[in-house]
């Protein structure tokens, strides 16, 4: 796979997880593992995804996750 092709997929899992996370109330908070406890806005977390900080790669292979995991069946009713 050459970059061009690598960083159209990665475009393309960030906006399936920006979708997913406007899908969310905007009063939702989350902490998404800082030390010091601090709670981000659904807004604030699409931020870090569009901009591609740490939190946002995070927030993208946790989203990812949870639907490979929803696909599998491990998630749902048993």
């Amino acid at each position: 796979m050459n970059d061009e092709k690598g960083n159209d997929f990665g475009e393309l899992k960030k906006k399936i997880v920006i979708e997913r996370l406007m899908q969310a109330p905007p009063t939702m908070k989350i902490s998404f593992g800082e030390q010091d406890g601090t709670f981000m806005s659904r807004d604030e977390l699409i931020e870090h995804v569009k901009r591609d900080t740490d939190i946002g790669k995070n927030v993208v292979n946790v989203q990812l996750a949870y639907l490979k995991a929803f696909k599998k069946g491990v998630l749902g009713d048993h």
